[in-house]
């Protein structure tokens, strides 16, 4: 197992990380039984990347080496912002949740770890900017992320079909860590 470190992504791993998070939520789709078109990730471009690493919310788990392993987004979101339906799901909000998305591992270090070092670093992130939850979602379907999550202290709050097929809004209330 190589030693892992989790930083804010720099404006020239965007192109790495697009080809990262498209590979990911291909496995993703399959795994999950559903069609590429319905995961906006998978149209995601460059600009796209490199606008959400502007404004810091992109993540990347990185060897020894410098080498990108594993990626992910964590939005801090005001509660003013949650939808109704999130906000009547979630009991004891803070001012703040945090919102877990394009969590992507290249497929060759899957199952090493590497999410969970994501994961944990974000988790620790959100309690240190004052956030009580922790949100996502994934699809129902995919029973292997579904099972990790729930093995990380999350419930399922909620699910739709919206995007076309089953999915599930996770939320998991975190330690705040006070600055």
């Amino acid at each position: 197992m190589p030693d892992i470190h989790v930083r804010k992504a720099r404006m020239t791993e965007a192109e790495t990380i697009l080809r990262l998070v498209h590979e990911s939520m291909k496995s993703y789709c399959r795994d999950s039984g559903i069609p590429d078109s319905y995961i906006e990730a998978t149209s995601e471009t460059v600009e796209t990347i490199e606008n959400a690493i502007a404004s810091g919310v992109v993540f990347v788990a990185l060897s020894e080496e410098e080498e990108i392993l594993g990626t992910c987004r964590l939005y801090i979101r005001p509660r003013r912002d949650l939808d109704d339906e999130i906000r009547n799901v979630i009991p004891g909000v803070s001012t703040r949740i945090a919102y877990f998305a394009r969590f992507s591992v290249w497929d060759e270090w899957r199952n090493q770890g590497i999410g969970n070092y994501l994961f944990s670093y974000c988790e620790r992130v959100a309690g240190l900017t004052l956030c009580s939850h922790m949100l996502l979602h994934t699809a129902l379907t995919n029973e292997n992320m579904v099972e990790y999550y729930q093995s990380r202290g999350f419930d399922l709050l909620s699910e739709d079909t919206s995007r076309g097929y089953r999915r599930g809004l996770f939320g998991k209330k975190i330690r705040m860590i006070p600055r």
